[in-house]
């Protein structure tokens, strides 16, 4: 098996490489444009190829180059950028996608092709959310993920392609950034204590949602990638345990006493017109790829701010 990640260098990407290396393989990492800063612990293990995924011939080029057998499509045109230039957004998250499928493609989704979270799954039950929920996305950037992952059935069940689609739960780690709009708040709540910087969010507090560590997201990219056989198109990538920001605060000043943060009661910190929080039941994957998230909120914290003092030394 030979993998190539588009966005191999992102947020996700990255520990998608790193999981893959520390696994035994050397993986194909393709991207826009070369940022070493997530993995410049393992950049002597990968190799490297740069392109765009609206690229048909680079990439081709790339999978013929290395004899990649299994695609890893991490690349995305995300948040806040992708709600600007939603032509641009459906280019990169559909037809990129289309430019990439080979014989095994694990595709990236997330969590807001559920769309709004309402009834028992939403506040205050929050009754875990199965795949078989109906989808509504409402952002531009849900909505090309499930255009995605559309592609991904059709080519599944008529090119002799094997896919499958990870809707990941609300995600968090080193490297999160402005791009991803309003889901930068877990990027925030963890790294301004970090730096010195207060946290305040005027509502939210009390809300519950599914975070999944950056790691255990590779994980379930991993199990997806190198499963014998993939008995479902879809699978739901969290934890299974809803959590609230008023946690993420008990946890972080166990690690800095003297942070100074301020959150707000009530729903929604997400800020959305509309409920998007919710607990995932990961039964399916846990069933059918092995999945076990190692990360439950304490050691995920604590791995964040241990990665980021370890960024911080070597910039």
């Amino acid at each position: 098996m030979k993998v190539l990640i588009t966005g191999g260098m992102g947020v996700i990407g990255a520990e998608t490489s790193r999981k893959f290396v520390q696994e035994g393989h050397r993986p194909v990492v393709f991207a826009r444009h070369r940022d070493d800063s997530l993995v410049a612990d393992i950049i002597d293990k990968i190799d490297f190829e740069q392109g765009d995924v609206l690229d048909m011939p680079r990439i081709l080029q790339a999978i013929k180059k290395h004899d990649v057998t299994h695609v890893v499509h991490a690349a995305a045109f995300v948040g806040a950028v992708s709600a600007a230039n939603p032509a641009l957004s459906i280019q990169v998250n559909v037809v990129g996608l289309v430019n990439v499928l080979v014989k095994r493609v694990v595709f990236t989704s997330a969590k807001g092709v559920y769309g709004p979270i309402t009834g028992e799954y939403g506040a205050p039950t929050w009754k875990p959310i199965p795949e078989d929920l109906p989808v509504k996305p409402k952002r531009i950037y849900d909505s090309a993920k499930f255009m995605g992952e559309n592609v991904c059935t059709y080519y599944n069940d008529n090119m002799g392609i094997e896919t499958v689609s990870l809707r990941f739960a609300s995600t968090y780690g080193p490297g999160k950034t402005a791009r991803h709009g309003p889901m930068a708040v877990m990027s925030r709540i963890v790294e301004n204590p970090a730096n010195g910087l207060p946290f305040k969010l005027d509502q939210g507090g009390d809300d519950k949602d599914d975070f999944i560590y950056n790691k255990d997201s590779a994980l379930g990219i991993y199990l997806a990638t190198v499963v014998d056989k993939v008995k479902s198109r879809v699978y739901n990538i969290g934890t299974g345990v809803g959590v609230t920001l008023r946690d993420f605060e008990r946890v972080i000043k166990k690690h800095i006493p003297k942070a100074q943060m301020e959150i707000g009661g009530g729903l929604n910190f997400y800020g959305f017109a509309y409920p998007a929080t919710g607990v995932y039941d990961i039964t399916r994957a846990r069933e059918e790829l092995g999945y076990r998230p190692q990360y439950d909120l304490e050691r995920g914290i604590a791995d964040y701010l241990a990665t980021l003092k370890q960024l911080k030394a070597a910039a």
